[in-house]
């Protein structure tokens, strides 16, 4: 259980009694993507969700994705546990491997946002994360951006995907950020437009937020930023992405 562990990861509402830890006790040993039963979608271009096999704390400590069911009770970063209104499950087809380099996942090494595991994300899928350089710029360290950002940030790449990966879309009666593979912060959108059918719709995924959502350059630049000030250099960011 995680509800006597305090928030210390949220600046914006610190009176919060719930949290996620990264104690050892509270971690699976073994975890699989398994097959999903009766997907309720069939390729387009998944913008968001959650691949198979990723974990998310919940109040009943983490769980798989896949394993979640409406009602199920999750550690959210702003409003501590908050029940879950839908789960839907889709398969991505990647056409023989045929899928355009822009779609392809990104592989988080164990620890590049402090997750305790290796884990994939889709390049849309929204990602809270938190830099002085945001602060200066839009007036909050926490901001969203596309997964596709984080290429190259701390060992973060591309990988080609198998024929079909399996995708989760957790909705709440709001928008969230979720808690996944650690401490990876993954925004969960209550819309109804979580499957886009061209790169143009993937832009229009994620807007409505409580956080500002990046576009595209502003993010890659903001992300560099972070690289070249953890490296030791003094990057010059503005807001317009210039």
């Amino acid at each position: 259980m995680f509800q006597h562990w305090k928030n210390e990861a949220s600046n914006r509402k610190p009176n919060i009694l719930y949290s996620v830890s990264d104690r050892s006790d509270f971690w699976p040993v073994r975890v699989r993507g398994e097959a999903l039963g009766n997907p309720d979608s069939d390729g387009g271009l998944t913008g968001s969700g959650m691949i198979a096999g990723t974990l998310v704390a919940t109040e009943m400590g983490w769980m798989a994705v896949q394993d979640l069911r409406p009602g199920d009770r999750v550690v959210t970063f702003d409003n501590g546990m908050v029940p879950l209104r839908e789960v839907r499950a889709s398969r991505l087809n990647t056409h023989a491997g045929h899928l355009p380099r822009a779609f392809w996942p990104l592989r988080l090494p164990e620890r590049a946002l402090g997750n305790r595991q290796e884990m994939l994300l889709l390049p849309e899928q929204s990602v809270l994360v938190e830099s002085d350089h945001a602060e200066t710029l839009y007036g909050d360290p926490f901001v969203l951006v596309g997964a596709a950002a984080l290429e190259g940030y701390n060992g973060i790449e591309r990988v080609m995907p198998g024929i079909q990966l399996k995708v989760l879309s957790l909705r709440f009666n709001e928008d969230q950020v979720v808690y996944a593979n650690g401490m990876v912060l993954l925004q969960c959108s209550h819309d109804e437009a979580w499957i886009a059918r061209s790169p143009e719709d993937l832009m229009e995924l994620g807007r409505n937020s409580r956080y500002l959502s990046l576009p595209r350059a502003q993010g890659k630049q903001l992300i560099g930023a972070m690289r070249q000030a953890e490296a030791g250099g003094a990057p010059k960011v503005s807001a317009s992405g210039r």
